[in-house]
């Protein structure tokens, strides 16, 4: 195989310990970090159509650093390690690929785990079925026009959990699916529960982008998707004259108070029945999507994972990455 030849021959699923890579990838990730002598060496997350792999890369690592960044396709030239029973690629070289080579940009891309346009729909269908307020009824319709077609493929949070492809329908699918049984078990307003729901995190669209590279935008660094939510739900009631004033106020203080907490990013604290149980499901679903992430993640026989930093513990490994239907 002749040294940084730009054609996909190799995939990610099929890489295995021991074996020599050279083939194209997409970075989506750079990290600096320090070995234990203090030097410093990179760690790069890579990326095809048929999954993400770790690398490495520990030689001129300044040289590297500043010729690569994020969301661009290079050759990469290495070898498969194994470290903590997963694989994770030593580069020792790297070159960005010239442009006729990456025409097949579909073999860089990240699929959803599931058909978004189907997902999407039947959540509509969902929420329209449930609601008995007219004017949400039309707010949900103008949702679905106006922000559809970017909220059914955006990832659900930049790294922490449902960080995929899809991932915030996925996330606001549940969410919403929950908010009914809840508002039914605890007789709360169900149509302020659902639209809640559907349009908590609606700001996660502006907050950061997720082509070529996962990365903040200007306005999610500096606002945050809580505020960013909140300033397009107020667009979206514009374009719905005849929304009752006391349930759009009600639907901004759970879009702002879903966090629960001042010290985790909340203007407000919950301050209604709706507020509370919204916080609760948001709480429920992210943390157990953190669990559920971590044990598909594990290898084989791997008891409990590695320290999560977000939920500030190991877990103990439930499902087998193969067993994971």
């Amino acid at each position: 195989m002749t040294l940084f030849q730009h054609v996909k021959t190799q995939w990610i699923t099929d890489l295995r310990s021991g074996q020599a890579v050279e083939t194209l990838f997409r970075i989506v990730e750079i990290n600096r970090r320090q070995k234990k002598d203090g030097s410093a060496f990179l760690a790069l997350t890579l990326m095809d159509r048929t999954g993400k792999i770790d690398a490495k890369v520990w030689d001129q690592v300044e040289q590297t650093e500043k010729a690569i960044q994020p969301g661009e396709i290079y050759t990469v030239s290495g070898t498969v390690r194994e470290y903590h029973g997963r694989p994770e690629i030593h580069i020792q070289r790297i070159q960005r690929a010239p442009d006729p080579a990456v025409s097949e940009s579909r073999d860089f891309s990240e699929n959803a785990a599931f058909d978004v346009d189907a997902r999407f729909g039947a959540l509509i269908a969902f929420v329209s079925e449930r609601l008995k307020n007219p004017e949400l009824i039309q707010l949900l319709e103008v949702f679905s026009l106006s922000h559809g077609e970017a909220f059914r493929r955006h990832y659900g949070a930049q790294k922490i959990h449902h960080a995929r492809i899809g991932g915030l329908l996925e996330h606001t699918d549940s969410m919403v699916r929950l908010a009914a049984i809840v508002a039914d078990h605890y007789k709360l307003d169900r149509d302020v529960m659902l639209m809640g729901a559907l349009l908590h995190d609606l700001g996660k669209v502006g907050e950061f982008s997720t082509e070529p590279a996962v990365r903040a935008t200007p306005e999610g660094g500096l606002l945050g998707h809580i505020v960013i939510s909140l300033e397009m739900f107020n667009d979206l009631c514009r374009r719905v004259p005849g929304i009752p004033e006391d349930i759009r106020l009600h639907l901004q203080h759970l879009i702002v108070s879903h966090h629960g907490e001042r010290e985790f990013g909340s203007p407000e604290v919950p301050k209604t029945r709706e507020a509370m149980a919204l916080h609760a499901i948001d709480l429920l679903d992210s943390k157990l999507a953190i669990f559920l992430e971590a044990s598909q993640r594990a290898v084989s026989n791997q008891g409990f994972s590695d320290y999560i930093p977000a939920i500030s513990r190991r877990i103990m490994i439930q499902n087998p990455p193969e067993g994971d239907d």
